[in-house]
């Protein structure tokens, strides 16, 4: 018994695709640039941009350690200890990477209020039950976040530390937390609406140094 051959099956077309100015506008088409010029990344295919994502997946995947150098220039990453090398052991599981290095989330998370355009703009915008929007700048939660981590050292924290915090989903939590990752304490949380014997649970495995927490919160007026 023989069976017929089936007939190729078509490629289907792609509902959407960008053209040519987003794409040469793209960031990852800007990064291919620059990573080709600088780290050895492969240059893009002229009018072919999915061939020039496989180059660069496929180099992403080849090299590493280039292509991880690279991303953290281009991400301008700020080592607070510079890295004694990109993959010090490439095993999995347990890879080992950028040994030696320190930074701080907190210093990322805010450093757009370094910046004289973004400093004014909303960094975060609450909306409670009154509708009514009330933003919160960069540069006035950086200020708020350095604020409270000053007075967390004061009072004894230190990096490895716990802090949690028994709060709703309002600008105060993100500031309790943005804070206690500056001076490089670990942050847990939950909301007042959990169950006494929950909270309890989540807390009492990480023996917090401080508690952040509220008296209560709204819910339908």
């Amino acid at each position: 018994m023989t069976t017929a051959p089936q007939p190729a099956t078509a490629q289907p077309e792609p509902l959407w695709q960008p053209g040519e100015d987003r794409i040469a506008a793209a960031q990852v088409t800007r990064f291919q640039e620059w990573a080709a010029a600088r780290h050895g990344a492969p240059a893009a295919v002229p009018g072919d941009p999915a061939a020039s994502y496989a180059a660069l997946h496929r180099w992403s995947v080849q090299e590493l350690e280039r292509f991880w150098q690279a991303t953290t220039e281009w991400f301008d990453v700020r080592f607070t200890t510079p890295y004694e090398r990109v993959l010090a052991d490439p095993a999995m599981p347990g890879a080992s990477w950028f040994p030696g290095a320190t930074l701080n989330y907190a210093e990322h998370a805010l450093r757009a209020a370094d910046d004289p355009a973004r400093a004014d703009t909303p960094a975060l915008l609450h909306v409670d039950e009154t509708h009514e929007p009330r933003p919160i700048t960069w540069a006035e939660l950086r200020g708020q976040v350095g604020s409270l981590a000053a007075e967390l050292r004061r009072l004894g924290v230190r990096p490895g530390d716990r802090v949690s915090g028994y709060v709703p989903n309002i600008p105060q939590a993100v500031t309790a937390l943005l804070a206690a990752a500056a001076v490089g304490a670990v942050w847990t949380s939950c909301a007042p609406d959990f169950g006494a014997r929950s909270v309890l649970d989540r807390f009492q495995q990480v023996e917090p140094v401080v508690l952040f927490t509220v008296d209560g919160y709204h819910y339908g007026g």
